[in-house]
């Protein structure tokens, strides 16, 4: 994620940059030892998440310095910004899709970008959805330790239990919204017009399949 965005972003000039849904904040400090001029901000609904971020960005000594904070999106005012970032997150933003879109070209500045990654219409993923929308009607305590003794088989190598418990939830969350031609149809209608698409390799056969989409933002 962090080669495509940089591969559409410019590093002569000062830019205001929004990584939405942060997390604890590993692409936006991978951008800003790339962009140390740039003014990053990264947020996240989770303020574990962010002050996982904030220890993390006092203990740098090397890069670009990073902003974080505690906010739900939708209600969050900062822009315009030349460019924001989403990496599988548009998607889980519970509401309207059109009120999100709206919001999303308001934030991004004419001739600006919007960098996201998130699930794309397809079998897979519309088998995967249904799957997590049956799992979270039957969830149960059984239920999540049975998902974590597969998440042993499939990821044990790479997670311990306390970190495949984490990410119990997400097998549980079906998509709000999946990039499709109708949703790119809706971004072109309110300014933001796509020039660029990436696949994204999926990292586990739970995993919903990504890809990249990159737009631009109109003059209107």
């Amino acid at each position: 994620m962090r080669d495509i965005v940089l591969a559409h972003l410019p590093r002569d000039r000062h830019i205001r940059l929004l990584d939405l849904g942060a997390g604890t904040g590993s692409l936006v400090f991978r951008l800003a030892d790339a962009l140390p001029d740039a003014d990053l901000t990264g947020i996240d609904i989770s303020a574990a998440n962010v002050r996982a971020a904030v220890v993390r960005q006092a203990a740098r000594t090397e890069g670009g310095r990073a902003h974080f904070e505690a906010a739900n999106y939708l209600e969050y005012a900062a822009g315009p910004f030349d460019a924001i970032v989403a990496d599988g997150v548009l998607h889980l933003i519970p509401g309207d899709t059109s009120s999100l879109i709206r919001k999303l070209a308001r934030d991004v500045r004419p001739g600006g970008l919007l960098i996201c990654s998130m699930p794309f219409d397809c079998a897979y993923n519309r088998a995967m959805t249904l799957a997590r929308r049956t799992l979270r009607a039957m969830r149960s305590p059984g239920l999540d330790d049975l998902i974590v003794r597969v998440g042993h088989l499939l990821h044990g190598h790479e997670m311990d239990d306390a970190g495949l418990r984490e990410r119990i939830i997400y097998m549980y969350l079906a998509p709000e919204r999946v990039m499709s031609g109708p949703l790119i149809a809706a971004f072109a209608e309110a300014g933001l017009h796509p020039v660029g698409e990436y696949p994204m390799r999926s990292v586990s056969l739970s995993q919903l399949r990504h890809r990249v989409t990159v737009f631009a933002r109109g003059a209107r």
